[in-house]
């Protein structure tokens, strides 16, 4: 195990180091000759796998997860049986909801000292967001109100906000 561990630094090394003589294009510049242009940020591959509808979304499960039933206004999407990475949804409010994203986010940014608030717009739709540990467990938490609702996005996991799987199916994401 330490022996690929070690490959895999020296890898890693080896294509900084190849990659610290070249500058980028900048943008809307053509690439010279011995340059790489910079790359539009990658979409999300699809998700492949069945559909997921409820009162409150649908969305497209990647191959391997399922997502629990719409209860008390939460619904939990995980790989099958596992409890990690997972992608939790919740919907308070139906219509009356108080408050502001801004205000939820700052509040779990210092009760568990989060990452500073950005914007993130999911669906359409902006949302506040922080990154933060709680139990353990590496957490990134979307808040946004909508319509009288407040929407909570978790997404719970070591790194998951960056797992494959996971954006593909916020990508899908339709709110209703």
């Amino acid at each position: 195990m330490r022996k690929i561990t070690v490959i895999f630094l020296v890898l890693g090394l080896a294509l900084t180091v190849m990659a610290c003589g070249e500058k980028p294009a900048e943008k809307g510049a053509t690439a010279k000759p011995g340059q790489q242009a910079v790359k539009k940020a990658d979409k999300p591959a699809p998700a492949k796998g069945e559909a997921y509808d409820c009162e409150k979304f649908s969305l497209t499960l990647a191959d391997g997860w399922k997502a629990g039933p719409l209860k008390m206004g939460m619904v939990n999407v995980l790989p099958n049986g596992k409890y990690s990475p997972g992608l939790y949804f919740k919907f308070e409010g139906n219509g009356n909801a108080a408050g502001t994203a801004e205000a939820s986010i700052e509040s779990m940014i210092e009760r568990y000292n989060g990452s500073p608030m950005e914007s993130t717009t999911i669906a359409g739709i902006e949302f506040k967001t922080t990154t933060y540990s709680h139990g353990g467990s590496d957490q990134t938490m979307h808040v946004a109100f909508h319509e009288g609702t407040k929407i909570t996005i978790t997404i719970e996991g070591k790194d998951a906000k960056n797992n494959a799987d996971i954006k593909a199916m916020i990508a899908s994401l339709k709110f209703k």
